[in-house]
């Protein structure tokens, strides 16, 4: 870099000269990185590939792991990220390195739409956006010094807006291109502005204020009392912040899952699930001028407002915020279709509380941390995301069950069967053929039945069989090899009960992708949804049926290809099968048929009792969890904000800290 370079930032009042550069080059990473971030539950449970091209999709729970463990290495790396800015390459050259790997992480996600891409982009995107993310932070704050020092609180807030308007953008952006244009460029344009933001930051190197590295200061520094002591305490409050960050995160994950079951339509427009997520950085920028001139001053009136108490009261504000979708989930297995509106409250809570905790912390950090330690705080302070996000893949990876399956010992035909009772001594049963083939050179392999492409639309299966008299909505589910691009509907009753009095102006929504109605009488009403997509219309029926009788449940079992019988166990899937009106289902698998010479039998299906990959926790009992989490966490941080005592270090123009106590 050269002695040009200032290593302390000038005697000045106003704002450093270097800040528009940090704030233009963190808009478009983050802009790059919550693009990527938005789509990426999505892609893995609606487009993810293998090498064939075959779709290899991921279960709700499993890609919700995946996500919060890309998570918690993504807020891992910035503890490596710190030591090399602050011990050996400086802030400034580690960001731009790092960038590069960053770049390189985008690219392969953009190009490969297997499993191994995606392994390697999050893994590159985890290194190269990890190891930034505490040195970005503490660059902003070494352009200040004592005399400018008021300004500090503002430019954290710019920093904070500028990341939320990068994450509105690519919100709103990347799941309308991944939805009409594919992976490739869904994760390829995030990819571009991770390029142009490592453009902009390497413009503005002439007027940063470079702090050099310092290997045996920071050393030293850090081993020191008062290093160990801040890191220490420090660490005690993040422990607590991790909670927040397990629920704050899900967002992007299980609220997104969430959102495909729920009436998208809102303001006139149909989002998609994915989408909804731009509420986040909206209300970040709409609440952070309201706490800022608003309610902290009106908090201030009625109490001292510390640093520490922001961060409590945002810990209670988070509860709502999951016990909403846990009665959204409520109303979903019920069999209703309850609007996003809901979620939208959800994310009031959780943003209010992300100023309360995220904003506050952050600054927090920066003042408590001395001036060689900088990077390592702020990456002390991110490890508390990687924690919560931990926290939470490793809850959806235990609440896991096995799916049903087998592991074929021959090829050949394997047939096996789904019985289901619903309690009530109601039954049914299906059944299924699955060809196993071997891979062994001039083996003779079993003759496979053609399988035509088809468009397809459905309903909710629960919603097939209800009281009269009771409201009943209908969703339209269109898929062409598992993407939804169906861009006309049109709803119409086929057939309806011999008393009935409805005509299709009953249909409420008629026109769109779910359709409401009152069925009036007992009996049989038959519904057909009409869709267009691109220049090909087509059309499906759906029954519903009327009645106060118990009806027997209805067992379907996902249509598996041909297995090699080299690939390992074969996976079974009855999710399908439902109960028309709502019983609990209990389901049984056994082999019927195998080929000559097998020695399995039904005692030999794994998960027998499961429909399909199942988990402990599931629909509201989920969300409640991670409610009374943070309420607990919530109550225990009381006693910790009263304890907490600490120093704000701030650079002085000498390149000193200037230290002046602060009440927490």
């Amino acid at each position: 870099m050269g002695s040009t370079h200032q290593t302390a930032p000038n005697p000045r009042d106003t704002m450093p000269p270097g800040v528009p550069f940090i704030i233009g080059n963190e808009a478009a990473e983050r802009f790059s990185y919550y693009g990527m971030k938005a789509v990426l539950v999505v892609f893995m449970t609606r487009h993810l590939q293998d090498s064939s091209g075959d779709l290899d999709l991921m279960s709700d729970a499993k890609a919700t792991a995946w996500f919060h463990t890309f998570g918690m290495a993504v807020y891992g790396f910035p503890i490596v990220g710190a030591v090399l800015a602050d011990a050996f390459w400086g802030k400034y050259k580690t960001i731009l390195a790092l960038s590069a790997v960053y770049c390189a992480g985008h690219l392969a996600l953009a190009l490969d739409e297997t499993r191994l891409g995606l392994g390697v982009g999050l893994t590159l995107i985890a290194i190269g956006s990890g190891g930034i993310k505490p040195c970005v932070s503490a660059h902003v704050g070494d352009q200040f010094g004592f005399g400018n020092r008021h300004l500090l609180e503002r430019v954290f807030q710019w920093f904070y807006l500028s990341i939320n308007l990068g994450s509105t953008l690519s919100t709103l952006l990347t799941p309308f291109l991944l939805e009409h244009y594919g992976p490739h460029l869904a994760f390829g344009l995030p990819g571009a502005l991770m390029l142009f933001a490592t453009i902009i930051f390497w413009r503005g190197r002439t007027v940063f204020v470079h702090i050099p590295p310092s290997r045996s200061a920071f050393v030293s520094e850090t081993l020191s009392r008062e290093g160990l002591t801040t890191l220490g305490k420090l660490g005690i409050i993040y422990a607590f912040v991790a909670m927040f960050w397990a629920l704050f995160d899900q967002t992007a994950s299980t609220w997104v899952l969430q959102a495909e079951k729920m009436d998208r339509h809102l303001f006139g427009i149909e989002w998609l699930s994915s989408q909804l997520q731009v509420a986040n950085p909206i209300l970040v920028m709409l609440f952070i001028p309201l706490f800022s001139y608003v309610v902290y001053p009106l908090m201030n009136r009625c109490f001292r407002l510390t640093p520490l108490k922001k961060i409590s009261i945002g810990f209670f504000v988070t509860v709502p915020a999951f016990l909403i979708p846990a009665m959204v989930e409520q109303w979903i297995q019920a069999g209703e279709f309850p609007s996003i509106a809901w979620q939208l409250l959800s994310y009031v809570f959780i943003t209010a509380a992300e100023i309360m905790v995220s904003i506050t912390c952050l600054e927090f950090s920066y003042t408590q941390a001395p001036r060689k330690m900088k990077s390592l705080v702020m990456a002390a302070y991110l490890m508390s995301v990687m924690l919560g996000n931990g926290f939470t893949a490793l809850v959806n990876f235990g609440i896991q069950n096995p799916a049903p399956g087998f592991t074929p010992d021959l090829p050949g035909e394997y047939t096996v069967q789904l019985t289901l009772r619903d309690g009530r001594g109601a039954s049914s049963v299906g059944r299924q053929t699955i060809f196993v083939l071997n891979d062994a050179p001039n083996s003779t392999n079993p003759t496979l039945p053609v399988q035509q492409p088809a468009i397809d639309a459905s309903a909710p299966p629960r919603v097939t069989a209800v009281a009269p008299g009771k409201k009943v909505r209908l969703y339209g589910i269109v898929s062409e090899k598992g993407s939804k691009k169906a861009d006309e509907f049109r709803w119409s009753f086929v057939a309806l009960p011999s008393e009935s009095r409805l005509s299709d102006q009953d249909l409420e929504d008629r026109e769109r992708r779910n359709t409401v109605f009152t069925p009036d009488v007992e009996g049989t009403y038959t519904l057909q949804l009409h869709y267009r997509i691109g220049d090909r219309l087509a059309r499906t029926e759906i029954l519903l049926i009327a009645t106060l009788e118990n009806l027997a449940p209805v067992a379907k079992i996902e249509a598996l290809d041909p297995v090699r019988l080299a690939s390992g166990d074969v996976e079974l899937d009855g999710r399908a099968s439902y109960d028309p009106d709502g019983d609990e289902l209990k389901a049984e698998w056994s082999l019927v048929r195998a080929p000559e010479g097998s020695t399995l039998g039904s005692s030999d299906l794994k998960g027998r009792s499961h429909l399909g990959p199942t988990t402990v926790l599931d629909g509201p009992s989920y969300y409640y969890f991670f409610a009374a989490m943070m309420l607990l966490t919530a109550l225990l941080f009381i006693p910790v904000a009263l304890w907490y005592r600490g120093k704000i270090y701030i650079q002085s123009e000498d390149g000193t800290d200037a230290r002046v106590d602060a009440d927490s």
